[in-house]
């Protein structure tokens, strides 16, 4: 399930045929910036691979798979938590922020990993959780043990009111969003599980902690940070209640972007002043596109680029209802996160990642036949937007959705909470809620990676894995990819290949010459290098789309499909899931 509604509706105006396509180029500052040119992969640990059979993905696993990151084309590996977590939800409550999870290895494991990704010229991003920590820090457990201990103001703390919690304010996973404690008679802050208790950014103590384990990470070379819900670190004091619109949104707008966001930011950078070529992105959960847009402009020095996700809740509502979605929405969610109005500020392309459910089952063919092909449709997106792509681990060999049947399968700590909420309580039946979850879950994501057709699909040789394998793995995997010429993982290889040798993919403007098209989308990319023109069928049927009039191509460069002949301009004959990049 996705823990967080939908806090905006995305514009849906066409575009018309305009080719005049703005930011059309990088400056050598630009292109010297790593992370504008590279390709991210993200690495989810526990599902990665697993080195001593205890079914749990690690350290020592990552390390043997980096020649294949490589051999891929990822530049840098975004690895979600990874420190030391009683894993009330899958490391994202930590326990000390300067020691690696045991499951995962040990610091000497991640040094290791370290200098063999170096070997290979791949770059490390690490998660930080700094919204909140777990209850079992050690901060947490002074902060409860007395109102006067020094750590108590590293957290927020209140009295309840009429004998019940503070404010109205729910939790993102379910319940109120305020835990009582028993020991001091007061309630404590968590948007999230009750065991990740949010930590006071108003205090500087608070703040000089957390940057300084950033610096303790960088000088060990990791080269840039993802910050969990970033936007949340500001709170909106002082708490008052959540109005019903509030509500009906989970608080999201109310929660984020409080007054204090950009102060925070700012010291954050400044504090990491000796390192001034990290990468710092922010998970935009519940931010607008304008306070986006502040926070990552690059002459603000604050982040580097966010993640926005109007996009991946384009067929979720409620945090776990599947909907239908449109492709017009998602043109419009992407001509808006191109921002082509304003040069400095650089996004983030992605499909998918370990919050949400498989991408190729959500926005791709649920027929079998048009599987892969629908998956290289959703890489040629990916791969020539603007903004740095992010490919999530599976995604470059077309994994899909686990066939989940039963709540007992899941992991994910908010299935289990809105289960209780919804389903024992009678506000929902057990089939409704079963059958929307094996849709849209974030386990979907989370099971383990497909490598070959070997017990779990090469992931462990234990008989039990954390999560089950998607018993397609026997003929979806890595291994078999590998050799097959006309694969998603091949497609995805020379995809990365031509965004490398085309700069127009990279700093290119982008202008939608498809408007409100229900099936096709497409897009042209100009630079003084060249210009680029994609076309993507996103339908089960044939389709024909008139090429505007002045589009001038010279070739084709890709296509997911080989057979006939590409026409360069007038109408084009697309098939089932078809996607042609031109030039």
């Amino acid at each position: 399930m996705i823990s967080r509604r939908s806090f905006s509706k995305l514009l849906c105006a066409s575009t018309g045929a305009l080719l005049t396509s703005t930011l059309a180029s990088g400056s050598s500052a630009e292109r010297e910036t790593w992370w504008k040119t590279a390709v991210l992969y993200q690495i989810y640990p526990r599902s990665f691979q697993d080195s001593n059979g205890d079914g749990i993905g690690d350290f020592p696993g990552m390390t043997s798979r980096l020649q294949y990151l490589h051999d891929f084309g990822a530049d840098a590996v975004w690895i979600t938590a990874c420190f030391d977590s009683p894993n009330a939800d899958n490391g994202y409550d930590v326990r000390d922020y300067r020691r690696i999870q045991p499951e995962f290895g040990t610091m000497e494991d991640f040094d290791r990993f370290m200098a063999e990704a170096k070997k290979q010229n791949i770059r490390v991003i690490l998660d930080m959780v700094f919204n909140h920590s777990s209850d079992e820090h050690v901060w947490f457990k002074q902060s409860r043990s007395s109102r006067d201990n020094p750590y108590r103001d590293f957290y927020f703390w209140r009295d309840p009111v009429n004998g019940g919690p503070p404010n109205n304010w729910p939790s993102f996973f379910g319940g109120s969003g305020w835990e009582f404690d028993k020991l001091t008679g007061q309630y404590y802050l968590h948007h999230y599980a009750t065991k990740q208790p949010d930590l006071n950014w108003e205090n500087p103590k608070v703040r000089k902690e957390l940057f300084a384990v950033l610096n303790f990470w960088a000088d060990k070379g990791v080269s840039g940070f993802r910050f969990d819900c970033v936007g949340e670190i500001s709170k909106p004091l002082p708490f008052r209640d959540m109005t019903p619109a509030e509500l009906e949104e989970d608080g999201n707008t109310l929660r984020t972007s409080g007054p204090r966001l950009d102060e925070y930011l700012k010291e954050m950078r400044a504090a990491t002043r000796a390192h001034p070529d990290l990468y710092f992105v922010g998970e935009g959960w519940g931010m607008t596109r304008e306070r986006i847009v502040r926070a990552t402009d690059d002459r603000n020095r604050e982040l580097s680029s966010a993640f926005r996700f109007d996009f991946q809740l384009l067929d979720v509502t409620e945090g776990w209802r599947k909907v239908p979605w449109s492709l017009p929405k998602l043109k419009a969610f992407n001509r808006e996160n191109s921002f082509p109005d304003n040069p400095h500020v650089w996004p983030v392309a992605f499909i998918g990642d370990h919050d949400f459910a498989r991408a190729v089952s959500r926005f791709g063919s649920s027929r079998p036949e048009f599987r892969d092909r629908s998956a290289k449709l959703l890489a040629t997106m990916a791969l020539s937007l603007r903004g740095t792509p992010l490919v999530y681990q599976g995604d470059e060999i077309g994994m899909t959705n686990f066939p989940f049947t039963d709540v007992s399968q899941y992991d994910d700590i908010g299935v289990h909470n809105l289960w209780k909420d919804l389903v024992l309580t009678n506000k929902v039946t057990a089939a409704d809620y079963l059958s929307n979850n094996a849709l849209t879950s974030r386990d979907n994501s989370r099971t383990p990676m497909q490598w070959d057709t070997s017990p779990n699909a090469g992931f462990t040789k234990s008989a039990k894995p954390w999560l089950a394998v998607n018993p397609n793995y026997t003929t979806l995997n890595v291994k078999s990819e590998s050799s097959e010429p006309d694969s998603v993982l091949a497609y995805y290889r020379e995809m990365i290949r031509l965004r490398r040798s085309k700069e127009v993919l990279v700093f290119g403007g982008y202008q939608d010459i498809s408007g409100d098209h229900p099936k096709i989308y497409a897009y042209h990319r100009a630079a003084p290098s060249g210009q680029a023109v994609v076309v993507l069928n996103f339908s089960d049927e044939p389709v024909d789309f008139q090429l505007p009039s002045d589009v001038a191509l010279k070739q084709k460069l890709l296509s997911n499909v080989s057979e006939g002949k590409t026409p360069l301009s007038g109408t084009l004959h697309l098939l089932p899931w078809q996607s042609i990049l031109f030039e």
